[in-house]
């Protein structure tokens, strides 16, 4: 008798507990609620899985509502897919969201390549339909056919900016040989990829149709991620190599260069280039010859430029900033040796020269400059008009601790430009150096750094 009283209880509790939101209403009057009337993706390479974008559906009754169909009005032929309360699924029915409730849905898209040079729209939508009621959540991206280059060695190709290059592996420019890049060219690189050159590179843009190296994501975070490609390595017995008017990011290193030689005409040559975004380095030298003009260089985790076991280092107005920065760092993120350690006990030890001026060397450490001789083999050092986060006073150059002594706009955005008060203004020397990074021209007192302030009339 115990047992029938207890099993009555729990049934009317039950019964009890039962509310109204349970009992599905087909009143044409009640409303649903989306998180979003649109779901925008960013510019997506064709056949490449978009990360996940969410949408929530609320039903704000008392009464619960039974969506009759949820469904992708492409269907099977969309670019889209949907998993919609767990379930994957480009249609689904009698999908029922209690009073007070909400229902999850996860989209993602994969681009179908339409054999196409310019960016394309790609548009769908999710449909529901629930008592006579039907809503639609537009989805909406842009597709980007490649060429797609896997794990090859090229010779005297030239590479245009009619679709970007995507590489996903190892591309090699051989012995005597070169790649050229036309203006206007962009060059995805997935994780790990790298390119390296052993013949000679030439990347020539101009200050409207910037050359592009970067990672093949651009959904979410990922356009802002340091370390998802290797970089761009010259090896040994290149030559001849010049990147101008460039864009460099999001790689581990953004040029690694040893081309050790018997000479000192630069194998490198950069002006007009941004380096930026890179877990390990900028630019990471070992006795070679390099010039940098009118450059950029931020956000780095170790070294915004570092040039190892000697070789030979022109920096002119140049920018090269850590602050702020996605690293702690302690050292300085800007440093010249003429040896570096090998082995246990051993160095590699070789002559280096360094010329620097118009430049700005700053970030968040006490010394953000460092020029060893521990090698014990000779080193040059010719620094001229600097700006250097430093607490030493360094003879011909501008040293402080001070906040912002520069005086760039907002580094906090990466906005290095000068500011109407800068200090950097007029103060730079005469070098020949005509035009700015963005290809403005220099009056005859030109500011340090890679920006020429130009005041409005």
């Amino acid at each position: 008798m115990r047992n029938i009283l207890l099993v009555s209880l729990v049934l009317f509790i039950w019964m009890g507990c039962s509310t109204p939101d349970e009992s599905v209403s087909f009143d044409p009057g009640l409303s649903l609620f989306f998180s979003n009337d649109t779901i925008a993706f960013d510019t997506l390479l064709s056949e490449r899985r978009s990360s996940t974008r969410r949408l929530t559906v609320y039903n704000p009754n008392e009464e619960a509502i039974q969506i009759s169909e949820i469904a992708l009005g492409k269907r099977k032929n969309s670019d889209y897919s949907v998993i919609i309360n767990g379930k994957p699924s480009n249609s689904v029915i009698n999908e029922q969201i209690y009073g007070g409730d909400s229902l999850l849905i996860l989209v993602e898209v994969n681009v179908k390549s339409r054999n196409r040079d310019l960016p394309y729209l790609v548009k769908d939508s999710i449909i529901f339909r629930w008592n006579t009621n039907q809503e639609h959540v537009k989805l909406v991206s842009y597709g980007q056919d490649g060429n797609s280059i896997e794990s090859v060695s090229i010779c005297d190709e030239t590479w245009t900016k009619d679709r970007p290059y995507i590489i996903s592996d190892t591309v090699l420019v051989s012995t005597g040989c070169r790649l050229t890049i036309e203006k206007g060219t962009q060059m995805y690189f997935e994780n790990d990829a790298v390119l390296f050159v052993q013949g000679t590179l030439s990347a020539v843009g101009d200050s409207a149709d910037h050359i592009v190296f970067r990672s093949a994501r651009f959904d979410g975070i990922y356009d802002q991620v340091p370390g998802q490609w290797n970089g761009i390595y010259f090896l040994e017995g290149s030559t001849g190599n010049e990147i101008v008017f460039s864009e460099i990011y999001n790689a581990q290193i953004g040029l690694r260069v040893g081309t050790p030689d018997d000479d000192d005409i630069p194998d490198v040559v950069v002006s007009n280039t941004e380096i930026f975004n890179m877990s390990t380095a900028g630019i990471l030298a070992f006795t070679s010859d390099v010039s940098v003009t009118n450059s950029l260089i931020y956000n780095c985790g170790t070294y915004l430029m570092g040039g190892f076991a000697g070789g030979n280092y022109s920096l002119t107005h140049c920018t090269l900033s850590n602050e702020p920065a996605l690293f702690v760092q302690d050292e300085p993120t800007v440093q010249f040796s003429d040896n570096i350690v090998i082995g246990e006990d051993e160095l590699l030890v070789d002559d280096l020269n360094l010329e620097m001026t118009n430049c700005i060397i700053w970030g968040a450490a006490r010394e953000e400059l460092l020029i060893n001789n521990g090698g014990g083999a000779s080193v040059s050092a010719s620094l001229f008009t600097n700006i250097i986060k430093s607490e030493q006073d360094i003879p011909d150059n501008f040293t402080s601790q001070e906040f912002n002594f520069p005086g760039f706009i907002d580094s906090f955005i990466n906005d290095y430009r000068l500011d109407t008060l800068a200090f950097a203004k007029d103060r730079g020397i005469a070098v020949g150096v005509g035009l700015d990074l963005k290809g403005a021209t220099r009056d005859a007192k030109p500011d340090i750094g890679a920006f020429e302030r130009i005041e409005k009339e």
